[in-house]
């Protein structure tokens, strides 16, 4: 993202200090970056369920099975120099990576268990690309290797579809890929089948193609390397995300509900624009033009709240920088049952600005986004997921193994409501925290501290969209010591929505987590990486190899946040603690948190708290905050740079003018946002005839091929 650098000057007799807003490089950038590591494979110790690997040639060692980085249903057979040499890249590794999966994992693995019907595991298995597993390894019409969708809410779409069932003839040094079961999608019955026609087939080189063949005699022979020596993107028995060495647990997987839409029908993209006040949708979407709307508007809310002897908590140039961080996440992984690749995790970030009944302002910024992220999240991993039914003991319930997409609308307030001094300052009585409800549930009186005295969902946003949890999970345990969470720090609940509990970065620092190391270099602070919805924004760890950061040698409290006294204002820091587990054997762990959990903001005056989804613009005391109605007036006068749109006269009485450059569309709405007109106009100057409007406030949205603005107008 662009680096925006803010000067604070803080008194006439201080120095200037420089502070640098600046957010996580995006992982679809991360992809084209150097990978460079030290690298001599190794076998997997046992070819078995779960396990990653880079397929080699066995012959030579010099030669590895790929996914196309551009075609992701392309199967390629490269030089080992490409994950290895000057040339490897992110994308070169991470495209050399697959995961054997049994296909029967997703089945409740245990015969004493009660989730479902006892299926053991096969030995059979799919071979999943670490790039997109909801991807398979296949056979197209000539017996090519290729990749195919096998089960995404996307399977409808293509002419390829489904999986091969494998079987490893062999030890992980050597051994033969044999085909032995083709799945299809069948488009008429709406569910993969079994091709009775498919024969045993091995997978053979062929001059540099990889082809299956049904003579064994011509099979090749592979060698399984150990891809996690390759990139870490394991959590072992013991480490910090398993601290208490939580096995795997054998539950079946909660099945994806049957009414999932596909990414383009979600209402964060097809609705929002006509849901929210005209006046507010110039700011929607990454372009110069709705940048330079939030701005405007931004400056708006600045000049009220001053005018009010109130403030921003933070400078508008920090609120630009995340806004523009937030937009430029793409998601590059299909890992997430609906997500689309190349879309945006977050769609729309705006700025509102409404009073209450009492006239107190409550500006906010806006977040609409899908809580997906942009990498694999790895989910099949978890030891031991989140149950998804309630009532039932652990055993009995399916566990979540697969991600979809959310609806949320997060509103940030942006004027400084202040800090809290006691932890019960803020009263939560309305919402619910942690220790009240599980003192309810287990007949205990806990003591409310930083870690428990906190939301039952999600607490923030991070700067991909993704929401952000507590560091403890609602049984007062640290989700890591539930082995509940992903090598990244993030998971899924029962609602199968993406959400961090923990700081992957921290965990492993392996270049592909949330925010990375080479995000610090040529700046003076930790990246933004998240914002809590008491306002407070949420910055990466201190770095002991960049010890001359601003901030660096000031300790955090015990809400995980500080004030360098800069003028920059109080805010989070991601941190690590050493942790006793309250749970036998006691072991100690260093828990790395994104949010501790209770805010130091108070949030006693904001409207709304914690209501994060879409459906609050239909709410009559609350929806406007979200952007439902806005008094906002934009000045009618200034000239639309980008789109060169000129509107006028304001006020205007029998007709309005509007000059445009090329083609547009226009619509007027009145006060109400109900559309009245709508025309299409040449180039040059146009005029609409106002003659039979009532008195009152409009809107006149204009749009064309280079964006989209909307003035407000006055008929007197």
């Amino acid at each position: 993202m662009k680096k925006i650098t803010f000067l604070l000057a803080i008194m006439p007799s201080m120095v200037f200090a420089q502070f640098n807003f600046y957010g996580p490089q995006p992982f679809d950038q991360i992809l084209d970056n150097s990978f460079s590591t030290s690298w001599t494979p190794a076998p997997i110790s046992t070819i078995e369920n779960r396990k990653y690997i880079v397929i080699l040639d066995q012959a030579t060692m010099s030669n590895v099975v790929n996914l196309n980085a551009s075609n992701i249903e392309t199967i390629e057979y490269s030089l080992i120099s490409n994950i290895t040499g000057a040339s490897a890249t992110y994308s070169s590794v991470m495209n050399s990576i697959f995961q054997i999966v049994d296909e029967n994992t997703h089945f409740e693995n245990d015969a004493g268990g009660g989730s479902g019907t006892y299926t053991p595991l096969s030995g059979l298995y799919k071979v999943n690309p670490l790039m997109h597993s909801y991807y398979n390894l296949n056979a197209d019409a000539n017996f090519e290797a290729n990749a195919t969708d096998g089960g995404s809410v996307y399977i409808t779409e293509p002419t390829n579809t489904g999986y091969l069932l494998i079987e490893f003839d062999g030890t992980a040094s050597s051994t033969t890929i044999k085909a032995v079961e083709q799945w299809v999608y069948n488009s008429t019955t709406e569910a993969l089948e079994e091709v009775t026609s498919w024969v045993d087939r091995y997978l053979m080189i062929d001059n540099g193609t990889l082809v299956w063949t049904t003579n064994s005699a011509n099979a090749s022979n592979f060698y399984l390397a150990d891809a996690t020596d390759l990139i870490d993107i394991e959590i072992t028995s013991g480490s910090d995300y398993n601290p208490l060495n939580v096995s795997y647990q054998p539950n079946a997987t909660a099945a994806i509900p049957s009414n999932i839409q596909t990414m383009e029908d979600s209402r964060i993209i097809t609705s929002l624009p006509n849901d929210i006040a005209t006046v507010l949708t110039g700011q929607l979407g990454n372009s110069t033009n709705a940048t330079s709307v939030a701005t405007q508007v931004l400056d708006i809310i600045e000049t009220t709240l001053t005018n009010n002897g109130e403030s921003l908590r933070y400078p508008k140039a920090f609120y630009l920088a995340f806004r523009e961080n937030m937009l430029s996440h793409i998601i590059s992984s299909s890992d997430v049952y609906n997500g689309r690749l190349g879309n945006n995790t977050v769609e729309h970030v705006y700025f509102t600005n409404e009073s209450d009944v009492n006239g107190n302002l409550h500006p906010f910024m806006v977040i609409a986004c899908h809580a997906t992220s942009t990498r694999p999240n790895l989910l099949v991993d978890v030891n031991r997921p989140p149950g998804a039914q309630m009532g039932v003991g652990y055993a009995q319930s399916t566990v979540t193994r697969n991600g979809k997409l959310g609806k949320f609308l997060i509103k940030i307030p942006l004027k400084d409501y202040g800090l809290i001094s006691t932890l019960l300052d803020n009263d939560l009585s309305a919402y619910g925290d942690l220790a009240t409800d599980f003192d309810a549930s287990h007949g205990t009186n806990t003591t409310k501290d930083e870690y428990n005295y906190t939301g039952l969902a999600s607490i923030g946003v991070a700067v991909d969209g993704v929401t952000i949890y507590p560091a403890q999970n609602n049984n007062l345990r640290f989700a890591v010591e539930d082995a509940e969470v992903t090598s990244s720090g993030i998971h899924v609940g029962g609602g199968l929505e993406l959400h961090y509990h923990a700081d992957g970065h921290a965990f492993n620092g392996n270049g592909i987590n949330l925010y990375n190391l080479f995000d610090y270099q040529s700046n003076n602070h930790p990246p933004v990486i998240g914002i809590s919805y008491d306002g407070i924004a949420l910055f990466g760890k201190y770095e002991a190899s960049f010890s001359s950061m601003v901030g660096y040698g000031i300790a955090l409290d015990d809400f995980g946040g500080h004030d360098h006294g800069d003028g920059f204002g109080y805010h989070y820091h991601a941190h690590t603690q050493s942790i006793t587990s309250s749970s036998a054997p006691n072991p100690t762990f260093d828990e790395h948190i994104l949010l501790v959990g209770a805010w130091k903001g108070n949030i006693n005056n904001i409207p709304g708290f914690l209501e994060v989804k879409d459906n609050q613009l239909m709410d009559s005391d609350i929806g406007k905050y979200a952007g439902a109605t806005s008094s906002i007036v934009l000045d009618v006068e200034d000239v639309d740079v980008q789109n060169s749109i000129k509107i006028f006269p304001n006020p205007a009485k029998s007709f309005v003018k509007i000059i445009v450059e090329e083609k547009s569309n226009v619509i007027v709405f009145n006060n109400e946002g109900k559309k009245i007109m709508e025309n299409n106009i040449k180039a040059g100057i146009s005029e609409i005839n106002i003659n039979d409007f009532t008195t009152g406030f409009y809107y006149i949205k204009v749009s064309n091929k280079k964006g989209t603005t909307t003035k407000k107008v006055i008929v007197n």
